[in-house]
């Protein structure tokens, strides 16, 4: 099973509405629709970080240059 952290936000009266109104709408629960609503931006956030990486040619877990070379 994954690793799991508490979120806790504090949101406007109007967008917890417009949430539960989509839950009731759905046969949904809050906790389901926030979870599926972060993974896709947090997928969407790592293709574009991925593109960005690829285009710029570079290797986030590759070796950084100056390691190992105390300043």
């Amino acid at each position: 099973m994954a690793r799991r952290t508490e979120l806790r936000v504090e949101v406007d009266a109007d967008e917890v509405s417009v949430l539960d109104g989509y839950c009731h709408a759905h046969g949904q629960d809050r906790t389901t629709v926030l979870r599926a609503l972060l993974r896709e931006w947090s997928e969407k956030q790592l293709h574009v970080a991925t593109v960005i990486c690829r285009v710029a040619r570079r290797n986030p877990g590759g070796p950084e240059p100056d390691r190992g070379n105390p300043a």
